[in-house]
């Protein structure tokens, strides 16, 4: 019996990066999102929310690419930096209530379910902080 033929694995044709796309796509992108402000200034009711909604865009595409652009290792630190600014919308939210027992106005309604919101986004960030760091514990190190 004479052994089977082996396989001879096919060399892969390397296929051209298209860069011209690669910008082509990118410059698409903000063109629409530069039209888009532009559009919303357009139709605003007043000058100060076209402010605040250009403000409130721009920060969460910043948010957006900060986040995903980060290395795997680093997302612990970046919890814990996220769960510091979480204390501040608390904080802040604090504030608006305003100190009375049941909310009297839409702004400490507003300042309560923020505050709400975080203390829940910090705690679970907390727990979530702390089971990622978990992992790199060694069976030599001292207990908390």
């Amino acid at each position: 019996p004479t052994p089977p033929p082996k396989a001879v694995p096919e060399a892969k044709a390397e296929v051209p990066v298209d860069y011209e796309a690669i910008y082509r796509a990118n410059a698409t992108n903000a063109s629409i999102a530069a039209a888009s402000i532009l559009a919303v200034g357009a139709v605003s009711p007043t000058p100060a929310f076209s402010s605040m909604f250009t403000v409130f865009t721009l920060s969460t595409t910043i948010g957006y690419q900060v986040v995903w652009g980060v290395a795997p290792a680093l997302h612990s630190p970046l919890m814990a930096v996220t769960n510091a600014i979480s204390g501040v919308t608390a904080l802040g939210g604090m504030h608006l209530m305003g100190g009375g027992l049941l909310p009297s106005t839409s702004a400490q309604a507003l300042g309560a379910v923020a505050t709400g919101m975080s203390i829940v986004n910090i705690v679970g960030g907390s727990l979530v902080t702390k089971k990622m760091l978990d992992h790199f514990k060694r069976p030599t190190d001292p207990p908390e």
